[in-house]
């Protein structure tokens, strides 16, 4: 195995360890969305009087749930995905096509979380907080941006490692 496979299986098994992190806390936010819901149905339907603000509360939750799957899901692979061109055309076909793929997606996931940074640092002034309990938004973008940037660590990772073995079979997991 040559140094730079070894050193593309260490980042993914970095980016793996910090998947397993996001899914930590995802379930952490899936357990919190769970006991607002049920607080939230027995508190409107039993005693007949709905609690202000859960709705901040649900929707604060949720997007820390989907920064996880976002992480996870890149990282281990739960995208669906069809390789028709690799099953009709082969290698010499998807060297281009993988390439451009995980560029165009490098790109797109890095630009994400740049505009997510960006628009966290603006906070306050520019009055991202939350309908009813002004819960502010920033620590929220940053933890979508910091999931983004997994996905495009890992999609710079593996379009390093395909045009490190251009004239060779990719390396890469069929996951993608």
């Amino acid at each position: 195995m040559d140094r730079q496979t070894t050193n593309a299986r260490l980042v993914d098994q970095l980016l793996s360890r910090i998947a397993d992190l996001f899914a930590v806390l995802g379930g952490l936010g899936l357990f919190l969305l769970m006991g607002i819901t049920v607080v939230s149905v027995f508190w409107r339907y039993a005693l007949r009087d709905p609690i202000f603000g859960i709705e901040d509360l649900s929707t604060m939750s949720l997007a820390v749930i989907v920064a996880a799957g976002v992480a996870y899901g890149a990282v281990h692979g739960a995208h669906i995905c069809v390789h028709i061109i690799a099953s009709v055309f082969g290698r010499k076909v998807t060297r281009f096509t993988d390439a451009f793929a995980r560029a165009a997606g490098f790109s797109i996931c890095a630009f994400a979380a740049w505009g997510l940074v960006k628009k966290g640092l603006c906070g306050l002034p520019c009055g991202l907080l939350t309908q009813n309990l002004n819960i502010p938004h920033e620590p929220f973008f940053y933890v979508l941006a910091a999931s983004m940037a997994v996905y495009a660590a890992l999609l710079l990772n593996r379009l390093i490692v395909g045009l490190a073995h251009w004239s060779g079979e990719d390396p890469n997991p069929e996951e993608e």
